[in-house]
């Protein structure tokens, strides 16, 4: 049974402005909301983690929460370490399920690809 002991950060980054500064750079977003929900902390299974391999992605981790929390965000933080949120699967009326890649990871498997 779940014990929801773990939290995850819920992030809204704002959308608007310009991608890329004059310089060419990327801009940084800044964060609109914050909010700390309990979740369930799962791990990603071994035939997840290649198939997602094979699509040119991560899959770093999977956490459960409460479906109320849960407003279509698409990063998240945990354990002090940002993520993106690829995909959610309804688990019942009350649960969602969150399937994270981490931020950090993004980077390195596009290059990889060029």
């Amino acid at each position: 049974m779940a014990s929801w002991c773990d939290e995850i950060i819920l992030i809204v980054e704002e959308a608007d402005g310009e991608r890329v500064n004059d310089n060419g750079f990327e801009n940084e977003k800044k964060d609109i909301s914050r909010k700390t929900v309990f979740c369930n902390k799962k791990s990603v299974g071994f035939n997840e983690f290649f198939k997602a391999q094979q699509a040119d992605t991560t899959v770093s981790l999977k956490c459960d929460v409460k479906k109320a929390d849960y407003e279509g965000e698409i990063i998240a933080e945990y354990e002090g370490v940002r993520y993106s949120i690829l995909k959610t699967y309804e688990i019942n009326d009350d649960e969602i399920e969150l399937t994270l890649s981490d931020l950090r990871q993004q980077g390195k498997v596009a290059n990889k690809s060029q």
